[in-house]
């Protein structure tokens, strides 16, 4: 193979692996090779590598529908471990996890999903669920709202998104989920109880950088009825307004 062919079938791969960071829910081989305008056949052997180095993986082994994969996300957080957004937070998510015996995580969004890209958990907390890299639908989770809420590019969303239905309270009507949306707007934080999985809750505030949305903090542990959620998620909104404010001074 040529220097010139080998340069191309990189550059296909990083092409590849670029759509299906930007396709959360994932594609198959047909539509990813009509998309890129590339030969069935050299989207086929790309692919069939990158999933035995676990780059990619199947979302439905069945359907032969490829997602982004393990290795990715374990690449990406030791990039992420560097960034002066981890460098920032993770001392607040430590503290704030200890105090309240739970487990904080940072997220950031991907077109109609968002996934986790850091975790802490506290030694007492009661239950601890999602992993770095797990990718969260928005209508149902308080990163996901905190997105359509905070973001203005996510907030068209709300408009197109699925609502399918995970728990007896999750938000499944358009109207319903939009005065969510609102009240978390005026609220500063958005939250979730039992709407995903029934046993657990979580908060989440937005983090900004330069007046532009970066990332949510959250805060997950079991539901407890008699938990003042509105004092936690007061006191984590304004963790995340700290946690902007030396973003900006540390990011000139």
């Amino acid at each position: 193979m040529t220097s010139a062919n080998s340069f191309s079938m990189v550059q296909k791969t990083i092409d590849i692996l670029s759509y299906l960071a930007n396709n959360p829910s994932g594609a198959k081989l047909s539509k990813i090779a009509a998309d890129l305008e590339y030969p069935k056949t050299t989207v086929h052997d790309i692919l069939k590598t990158l999933l035995s180095n676990n780059f990619i993986q199947y979302v439905n082994p069945d359907k032969k529908i490829y997602i982004i994969g393990a290795r990715v996300y374990t690449m990406g957080i030791t990039y992420l471990e560097s960034s002066n957004l981890l460098r920032v937070a993770k001392p607040y998510l430590t503290l704030l996890a200890d105090k309240y015996e739970k487990t904080t995580f940072i997220a950031k969004r991907s077109n109609d999903r968002a996934f986790c890209i850091y975790k802490y958990a506290s030694i007492h907390a009661d239950a601890s669920t999602g992993t770095i890299g797990d990718q969260k639908l928005l209508h149902s989770t308080s990163i996901g709202k905190c997105y359509l809420a905070f973001d203005p590019d996510a907030a068209p969303l709300i408009d197109s998104i699925e609502l399918p239905l995970f728990t007896p309270y999750t938000i499944t009507s358009r109207e319903q989920l939009k005065a969510n949306i609102e009240e978390i707007r005026r609220l500063g934080y958005s939250w979730e109880q039992r709407e995903s999985h029934e046993l657990m809750a979580c908060l989440a505030a937005p983090l900004f950088s330069k007046k532009s949305m970066v990332a949510t903090i959250s805060m997950t542990g079991l539901y407890n009825e008699n938990e003042d959620f509105a004092a936690q998620g007061s006191e984590i909104a304004q963790l995340a307004n700290i946690i902007s404010q030396q973003l900006d001074e540390s990011d000139p």
